[in-house]
């Protein structure tokens, strides 16, 4: 019988398959909106394993002050700021509000939900493996999530360059994680990421990269 430990290690090729699934079935009436029910799909599932299988206490420690050294924290915001010039360019796509409004709850909700469940969670159960092995497991179906999730739909969202950004992102984000022992920082990082990478606009291919 399939342990505890060994269901969550296997959870992210789960939450891969429903994510294409979802998507797909939701993108033949919805096209583009189709990313509505994804991500709740997607949010009740990683927020479920983040939340019942971590437990209270583990949310608590990852949200904690963070350890060691303060420029871990810094980066985690850094990489966060990386969609300023985008932002700038192209923040008049978020004024209608069916746009802003998902846009903000996103960037709200889903930093947490994600860093929680990627980083927290699978970080935390796959202490005994090296520390590479775990770092690029993660990110690798972090990345493949994203391309398979939303890239279904998406163009910006099947984008090599937003791919490989991903997979970054998650390794840098689960470094942050490792030196810290919090994800405070690194949620904060996460939000200034999607909401100044107009995640929502995104999603609705009102902004598709150049190329």
């Amino acid at each position: 019988m399939m342990t505890k430990q060994q269901f969550i290690w296997l959870s992210p090729v789960l939450i891969v398959a429903i994510s294409t699934i979802t998507i797909r079935v939701a993108a033949i009436s919805l096209g583009v909106w189709a990313w509505l029910p994804w991500i709740l799909v997607y949010w009740g599932i990683i927020g479920g394993l983040a939340i019942g299988m971590g437990g209270k206490e583990s949310i608590l420690r990852w949200m904690r002050r963070p350890e060691g050294n303060w420029l871990w924290s810094a980066l985690a915001v850094i990489l966060g700021l990386s969609g300023i010039s985008m932002f700038i360019s192209s923040w008049q796509l978020l004024v209608p509000l069916q746009i802003l409004i998902p846009w903000l709850i996103l960037g709200l909700v889903n930093p947490f939900l994600e860093e929680w469940y990627w980083r927290g969670l699978m970080l935390d159960v796959t202490e005994t493996w090296i520390n590479w092995i775990r770092v690029f497991y993660i990110s690798i179906f972090f990345s493949l999530n994203h391309l398979f999730g939303i890239g279904v739909t998406s163009i910006g969202g099947r984008h090599p360059v937003l791919i490989i950004n991903a997979f970054v992102l998650g390794v840098l984000f689960s470094i942050v994680y490792l030196k810290t022992k919090s994800l405070r920082w690194v949620i904060l990082g996460h939000a200034l990421a999607d909401l100044l990478g107009l995640s929502v606009p995104v999603f609705l291919n009102l902004w598709v990269p150049p190329g």
